[in-house]
């Protein structure tokens, strides 16, 4: 027998060569993916749903009357009286309660309205 002949036989006896299943890591790979557009659809839902939110906040407070110079970071708060809407540096405690009151909102440093949500006092366990 020649060596190029031994070398065959040897490569038949050797190891069973299998091939993998591709699919299942295919199907997985795809399936993580998925997972990656479907989270970053939502984050940019909810991003956009934000934005809208700000702006019909924006057009709310623009129909209120502003008396004064607005500052960046300072509190205003929204009242209505009849047909008139005005912005107020004065707390619904300040003013009393002949005044529907609206919100309180504060000048972004960009130029816009964001609405200040009341702060809700947790009750701390006794």
């Amino acid at each position: 027998m020649g060596r190029n002949e031994q070398s065959f036989l040897m490569e038949i006896a050797g190891p069973k060569i299998e091939v993998p299943d591709l699919l299942k890591f295919e199907t997985a790979r795809n399936h993580s993916l998925s997972n990656t557009i479907m989270s970053r659809l939502k984050d940019l839902e909810r991003e956009y749903n934000e934005l809208v939110a700000l702006q019909k906040w924006n057009q709310f407070v623009e129909e209120f009357k502003i008396n004064t110079q607005v500052r960046l970071n300072q509190n205003y708060y929204l009242y209505e009286s009849g047909d008139r809407k005005f912005l107020s540096l004065l707390s619904p405690e300040e003013l009393g309660s002949s005044y529907t009151f609206h919100g309180k909102t504060r000048l972004h440093s960009e130029g816009f309205f964001v609405k200040v949500e009341e702060e809700k006092s947790v009750a701390k366990p006794a």
